[in-house]
């Protein structure tokens, strides 16, 4: 990807990186020494990430990344919040394909910095972007253009700047074309 988040892979073992593993049946296999609690990770372990992913909408836009890291054999690396009401929170996420449809999600925290409590809850009563994402090839639109995944996702900005969205599953033009 394009940006200052085009970085190389961060390794799996180090502490400040959080990492799991996921088999090309979408279950998670295993994880990075940076998660602190091997009870939670005895609790997920071998379940479905689309089961342990509680967001609807942040599980579309992860199903649409990993299908496009699977078509392409190229992983993704793109900007995200992950804010409480007192803390802003960005981080960077590394999708690097492995064999057999593995991929490896690797993120770690780039910085910090004190937010309102107000402003937190402000911006998370905005009404949501809308956001079509085809449920074959992941592809997402943008204006009337349908974009790799890990693009439209840097330039809808919802991750990166916390953006309240919701998504749509709208085959594009190409899927409408085809079966499959």
């Amino acid at each position: 990807m394009v940006g200052l988040f085009q970085i190389s892979e961060p390794t799996q073992d180090a502490a400040d990186v959080l990492s799991y593993e996921i088999c090309g049946r979408d279950r998670i296999v295993a994880f990075g020494q940076g998660w602190p609690e091997k009870t939670y990770q005895k609790s997920v372990l071998s379940r479905s990430l689309w089961d342990v992913v509680d967001d609807a909408n942040i599980s579309d836009i992860y199903r649409a990344l990993v299908t496009e890291i699977r078509r392409t054999g190229l992983g993704v690396c793109f900007a995200f919040r992950c804010d409480d009401p007192g803390t802003k929170r960005l981080m960077s996420m590394v999708m690097m394909p492995l064999g057999c449809g593995g991929i490896r999600f690797s993120s770690r925290l780039i910085a910090t910095e004190p937010q309102e409590v107000g402003e937190f809850h402000q911006r998370h009563l905005r009404l949501p972007v809308n956001v079509d994402l085809c449920p074959e090839c992941g592809r997402i639109k943008i204006g009337d253009q349908w974009q790799p995944a890990s693009e439209a996702l840097d330039r809808l900005g919802i991750f990166a700047d916390d953006i309240p969205f919701r998504t749509h599953q709208v085959r594009c033009p190409p899927c409408c074309g085809t079966s499959h």
